[in-house]
């Protein structure tokens, strides 16, 4: 029986609009359910509603990008997946027979420079490979039934009204009042934009063409079938492969650049200039070329940002920003749903068992804002060795050897 004098958390009863949703926003509504019958199931539950600017159909829909759900280091993605409910059905949907998951740096020729493996006995299995829309997909489908998803639609602003609410302005024309507004609409949303105008992502100096080839009879060629990494080949562009499913594998090629810019839509030029920059790299990547579906290349600025606490301002407007929307990461970080989910569940955890907005706002940067700050920190060393040549590519291999060595890996 749960103690009568058990204090009353902040989120008992309270509306709460989410904007975005993506991974993070649709984990925030499973966690903060999920703490409620943890932490004060005979007190009332919040009442939670997503806004999404994307159409339904678009948004169960689009290919996406690839993601590691992982458990190393400051990740607990798949932990995560635990705690949500979901880890079995993930793995069921990412590439089989990878028990032992194996991250890999490949030389110019394919030979293993490292073989990473990443264990975990408290775990079914330590990583997962796969796309973000099954991911979203999968967490669509255990959230509370009484949580309202509407679709389309889009935040466009928050004003504070004497009452101590929120109201939220929605790209429809319409709006309406909430006790607690979480963004986790990415990075490039209207919300951080106008609330925190100069709190733009930074460039972090690469640019990086994506595209997903398709082998139907499931025959991905060796070595990438069961291994997934950089592609080391000396030529200044930097390549990462890995299969995301039995018949799907993802591949990127990259370069540096001083200066950023818009990036480019049209897929066959993208896909000549792919050409262009892999003409010294070896098979299997051609292959992976030729199977590859033209309406899944796209180019990405690689892009990251610092995160930021929840200030007085931010108090006053009762806006908390997750996920990208706070602390932008690249795909060179290989964390940003780890992250997503990682924020919602914490998020979640804090204003379940906080009797003020304020304490659950602490307690919840002090665990967000240090993992946020390691990633990006961290995700600056393989935009660095992804591209390097000559001796700087001979000095990384030989120091990732020797500590792949002494690591036992």
């Amino acid at each position: 029986m749960e103690n009568a004098s058990k204090p009353t958390p902040f989120i008992s009863g309270k509306k709460v609009i989410v904007s975005g949703a993506g991974i993070g926003g649709l984990a925030f509504s499973i966690a903060i359910q999920k703490h409620h019958e943890l932490h004060y199931p005979t007190q009332p539950a919040p009442i939670v509603r997503i806004y999404e600017r994307d159409s339904e159909s678009s948004a169960k829909n689009r290919e996406g990008y690839s993601m590691s759900i992982r458990s190393d280091g400051v990740s607990r993605g798949m932990q995560m997946l635990q705690n949500l409910g979901i880890m079995e059905d993930i793995i069921g949907a990412g590439v089989q027979g990878m028990e032992k998951i194996h991250l890999k740096l490949w030389d110019r020729q394919w030979e293993e420079i490292i073989n990473a493996k990443i264990d975990r006995a408290d775990l079914p299995q330590p990583l997962v490979r796969g796309a973000r829309r099954v991911l979203k997909k999968h967490l669509l489908e255990v959230i509370p039934k009484e949580t309202v998803i509407s679709w389309g639609v889009t935040c466009v602003g928050a004003t504070k009204l004497e009452s101590g609410k929120t109201s939220v302005e929605f790209s429809d024309g319409t709006s309406e009042e909430c006790d607690l507004l979480i963004a986790a609409d990415g990075s490039k949303r209207k919300l951080r934009a106008l609330l925190r105008p100069d709190d733009a992502v930074q460039f972090a100096g690469a640019f990086q063409i994506i595209g997903t080839a398709h082998f139907p009879d499931g025959k991905i060629p060796h070595p990438i079938s069961r291994a997934f990494g950089l592609y080391l080949n000396g030529s200044g562009n930097g390549s990462f492969v890995s299969p995301i499913d039995e018949t799907h594998v993802v591949w990127t090629v990259s370069h540096l650049s001083k200066e950023s810019r818009e990036p480019r839509k049209d897929p066959d030029a993208l896909m000549k200039e792919v050409i262009e920059r892999s003409q010294t790299f070896k098979e299997p990547f051609f292959t992976l070329l030729r199977a590859t579906e033209p309406t899944s290349i796209r180019e990405l600025v690689v892009e990251d940002k610092q995160p930021f606490g929840h200030d007085s301002q931010l108090l006053e407007r009762v806006v908390i920003f997750i996920g990208n929307a706070n602390h932008a990461v690249s795909p060179f970080a290989g964390n940003g749903a780890n992250l997503a989910m990682m924020d919602a569940w914490d998020l979640a955890e804090q204003l379940s068992t906080k009797e003020t907005l304020e304490d659950a706002l602490k307690a919840y940067d002090t665990v967000s804002m240090p993992r946020a700050r390691i990633v990006i920190k961290h995700s600056h060393m393989p935009i660095a060795f992804a591209h390097s040549t000559g001796w700087k590519l001979m000095l990384f291999s030989w120091v990732l050897k020797l500590w792949n060595r002494f690591r036992g890996w």
